[in-house]
């Protein structure tokens, strides 16, 4: 079996368990609309894949809405992103390879496991824009340049809480 056909097998056990949790798919990415917020999920290949091999990480986003009105949701301009091997207890960028019918399984096992147990809870804890915000008052700005993160918190401030008053 090819690598894309090892690839559509673990798109497919992605996308049932998204889809059960209120995603949306287009092609690799799976939005979900949480009113001022935007979840999204994408299952990303990696170059170093052949054709008989495919090699997969994950990236999780949320986009406000409120911080780019003109703008499509999209996950490598998202307000706070992170690839999923982060949130695991690993810590680090993790990308799972197949080169088998049976790999292609339980990678796709893995993939939907890790991702209903630390991607959809960390994008829970984000569920609207003053969480985020809440996040970013902290320090913690995944996604965000340093140069970018401090405007685009004082954005959020006076959309959340109201202009400051002097």
């Amino acid at each position: 079996m090819p690598a894309k056909e090892y690839k559509q097998q673990i798109l497919t056990a992605v996308t049932d368990l998204l889809r059960d949790a209120g995603f949306r798919k287009k092609g690799t990415l799976f939005t979900r609309d949480c009113g001022d917020v935007t979840h999204l999920i994408t299952v990303q290949s990696s170059v170093g894949g052949t054709a008989e091999a495919v090699r997969m990480t994950v990236n999780l986003g949320v986009w406000v809405t409120a911080l780019a009105p003109d703008e499509k949701p999209d996950i490598w301009s998202a307000h706070w992103q992170v690839r999923l091997g982060f949130l695991m207890p690993e810590k680090r960028d993790l990308w799972w390879e197949a080169a088998s019918d049976d790999e292609a399984g339980a990678v796709a096992e893995r993939i939907a496991g890790a991702i209903r147990e630390f991607g959809l809870p960390a994008l829970s804890r984000l569920a609207d824009r003053r969480a985020l915000l809440d996040l970013w008052k902290t320090g913690v700005t995944p996604g965000l340049t340093a140069g970018s993160a401090e405007p685009l918190t004082e954005q959020l401030t006076s959309i959340v809480e109201g202009p400051a008053t002097r």
